[in-house]
């Protein structure tokens, strides 16, 4: 472009990964262009996934049942409220082209304001989750980073291919003293994320700790860290690190803020995630992960930043994948991509990674 704005609004506030997996683009974006400021519409507590991003400030977006931004009133007063804090916007890229998304742009439009949004590949990913038989195409699409850089590109930013990986999230960084200890010399640790917010996304627990149980027995210095959120989750979490056999499984459900999480993620040698917010998290840090995936597949494009397709494991069903974010009920009523899915075909890639 000729001349880059000096001010661009940028909206993405969920879900948690896709928010994840804007931070590259961004970073490439302030990287090449230094003159720009770019105002993130999006969650407060998401702040971490930026940090070290230059000229990027957040604007805390409330849109759950009650909160100021609710509804066609809230919208207004969140448009209004971004034209007196963050006056001087030129531009708007929106990469979550939802209903709230495209009312903002029409009100930034009508103030003369250019905007740009996100192709998300409706029909092709449609073809990509077909019940087999009924058009059902499998071939990987363009990944979500891809259509986010995408869009900086048809609005005239001149980006090349976006890192794999992102060096000043991959700076040493120090264990949750919260934690109560450090990594002894020669332990290798292992994070184990075994939830996700949808049935036909989430492994069986008690495969998870059969992997968790191979895992003690291959590596004796294995320390195991149990991610996740909430309070359901921390009591699954408890209640697999008391049936762990070799007493070196952790849980940190809820221990830590967003920041400290990604802290001790950094600290880890390997993480096993479901296709969840955890294996963006771990890939922004530069962490290897084996992905579980069961309803979804890699070929909707939401692999984590940098990670090897050969490290993603699934069953080869013909109905996979039935769902672009795993949230369909299974339409065989068994959830077979998980429930048939042998631990230790998930063991048999961290084996292979870490050796």
């Amino acid at each position: 472009m000729k001349a880059a704005p000096n001010k661009i609004l940028v909206i993405r506030s969920s879900a948690m990964g896709d928010v994840a997996m804007t931070a590259p683009v961004l970073a490439q974006v302030a990287a090449a262009y230094p003159e720009v400021e770019i105002v993130l519409l999006t969650r407060r507590f998401y702040e971490p996934f930026f940090d070290g991003i230059d000229r990027l400030t957040i604007h805390n977006i409330n849109i759950d049942q009650g909160q100021a931004h609710r509804g066609i009133k809230g919208l207004v007063r969140l448009y209004r409220e971004l034209r007196r804090c963050c006056p001087g916007v030129e531009m708007v890229i929106d990469l979550q082209d939802k209903i709230y998304s495209k009312l903002l742009r029409k009100f930034y439009r009508l103030a003369g304001v250019k905007t740009f949004h996100i192709d998300k590949g409706r029909v092709e990913k449609k073809y990509l989750t077909a019940v087999p038989g009924k058009g059902k195409v499998m071939r990987q699409l363009r990944t979500s980073i891809d259509r986010y850089a995408d869009v900086f590109r048809e609005a005239g930013f001149e980006l090349g291919t976006v890192p794999a990986a992102l060096s000043f999230y991959q700076r040493q960084r120090t264990v949750p003293a919260g934690l109560g200890f450090s990594k002894g010399a020669g332990e290798v640790w292992i994070g184990i994320a075994p939830f996700a917010q949808h049935q036909g996304k989430v492994y069986p627990l008690e495969k998870m700790q059969e992997v968790m149980r191979m895992a003690g027995e291959r590596w004796a210095s294995a320390r195991m860290f149990i991610f996740g959120g909430g309070e359901e989750e921390r009591r699954l979490a408890e209640l697999a690190v008391a049936e762990d056999v070799s007493g070196r499984a952790v849980s940190v459900v809820g221990r830590f803020g967003l920041r400290e999480e990604m802290d001790l993620m950094a600290n880890l040698d390997l993480m096993v995630s479901m296709d969840s917010s955890a294996m963006h998290m771990a890939s922004l840090v530069g962490v290897p992960v084996i992905s579980v995936w069961g309803a979804t597949h890699p070929y909707a494009g939401f692999l984590g930043l940098g990670q090897a397709m050969e490290d993603a494991v699934g069953l080869e069903l013909d109905c996979r994948p039935c769902s672009v974010y795993g949230h369909k009920v299974c339409w065989r009523g068994d959830y077979a991509c998980m429930n048939d899915l042998a631990p230790e075909a998930v063991f048999e890639r961290m084996v292979r990674r870490l050796g």
